[in-house]
This record gives C-alpha cells, structure tokens and sequence, in this order.
C-alpha cells in the first residue's frame, strides 16, 4: 500500500501536513482533485505539479482531500491520516478565503454570504467532518497545532504509526523546506492575489470572533471541539 491520503476539511493545514510526509518520504504529493481537465488555476505552476507530465495519481503519492469516509474518490488502498484543526480557526480562515483570495483570483465570482450565516453552516459541517473521521477505525489522527508547536517531532510520530521511519535528517529537511515563507514564494508564481498562506497559528480566532460567536460554534460544534483537546 503506498499512497497516504491526507483528509482534512479544508483549511486545515492539509497542503503543508501533505508536504512534509511526501518530502520525508520521498513521494510524490497530490490534490485528489486535480485531473487532467482541471480549469481552476493554473495547476502547472504548483510545487506539487510544475515538474511532473502527469496530473493523475501516481502509484506512489501523498494526497490531500477533503472527501468524508466511505467517498468514491477513495476507491484505491491507502492509509488515511486524518488531520484536524480547532475550528474556530478553521471558520475564521476558510471565510477569508472563501471571501477574499478565491474572488480576487476569480476561483469565484462573487461571495456574499453573511458570516454569521456562515458561521453556523460551517460550525455544523466542520463537526459532522471530523467526528465521521474520529470513528473511523484504522486512521491516524494528528492536529494541526501539534505540527505548529513541534514539526519535526510530530512528523516522525505520523510517519512511525504509518510504518514507515525515515533518518532524521530527513526530517529536518522536509521541514525546512516547507516554512510558511517558502510557500508563500513558490504560490506567489500561482496566484496574483497571493495570501493562500496567510498566519497559520493557532487561535488566532480570537481576534476575529465576538464572544457570542465563539458561544454559537460552541453550541454547534462544542463536543467536537472537546473531543479534540480544544476546550
């Protein structure tokens, strides 16, 4: 079995997290998305893509997706680490891209859903997604926050529980060469309004939601939250 899928709802760190386990390891990464006749962007000038012929799945690849368990996309063996991120950050993030980046770069034509709207649908499908992938048995479940706070160390556990350790200085090369400036630099010859990278910490929902806010997703989505250590 040599492909890993990466499931993540989006924004969630799922580019980086695919990043690092396919430069440790050596394979190819890949968007579960991208086929041949994919119009979204210019799919050529991605780091995953600009050097390879081929825009399908390799026999070899890490993948990212955003499928839920049981998706027909998923139709092929693989071990499935599934990655999570508290999601406040997730709404917060997912808005301003949804809202900003994806229109600016005309992914979208308009966006014009009230965020309090937005909010509880997010909230709901944020905690339906990763409570589906919390009782699915055999995935390896990682958080987002334990990447930020310690990369290196977080890498080698996901690749040990996948059965495949690699040296360490393998590790450090995977993380340095995936910092958040060096994307930023290599997805500034993607996209002209270039913020697909843009803060990737933790918590930073505080400065964006009001208490009562924070109470709605919480009322939504708090058992989710707390099953993943973050209330």
């Amino acid at each position: 079995m040599d492909r890993v899928i990466v499931a993540e709802y989006p924004k969630s760190g799922g580019t980086w997290v695919t990043s690092l386990i396919g430069d440790a390891l050596g394979w190819p990464k890949r968007d579960i998305y991208v086929k041949a006749n994919y119009r979204v962007f210019d799919v050529r000038k991605h780091p995953w893509y600009c050097d390879d012929l081929l825009l399908d799945l390799p026999p070899i690849c890490v993948i990212k997706s955003h499928e839920l368990p049981g998706s027909n996309m998923h139709d092929f063996p693989a071990q499935i680490v599934h990655l999570v991120r508290d999601g406040r950050d997730v709404l917060v993030s997912k808005y301003i891209y949804e809202s900003e980046f994806c229109v600016r770069n005309g992914i979208y034509d308009s966006f014009d859903v009230p965020f309090d709207v937005y909010l509880r649908t997010e909230a709901k499908k944020w905690r339906d997604f990763v409570l589906a992938w919390l009782n699915e048995p055999g995935v390896i479940q990682v958080r987002y926050e334990d990447f930020l706070s310690a990369p290196e160390r977080e890498l080698q556990r996901v690749l040990h529980l996948l059965g495949r350790p690699v040296a360490e200085q393998a590790i450090v090369r995977a993380v340095q060469k995936n910092t958040k400036e060096r994307w930023r630099q290599a997805l500034a010859q993607v996209f002209t309004y270039n913020t697909f990278v843009r803060k990737g910490e933790a918590g930073n929902w505080r400065e964006y939601l009001t208490a009562e806010q924070e109470r709605i997703f919480r009322d939504i989505a708090g058992r989710a939250l707390q099953q993943f250590g973050y209330l």
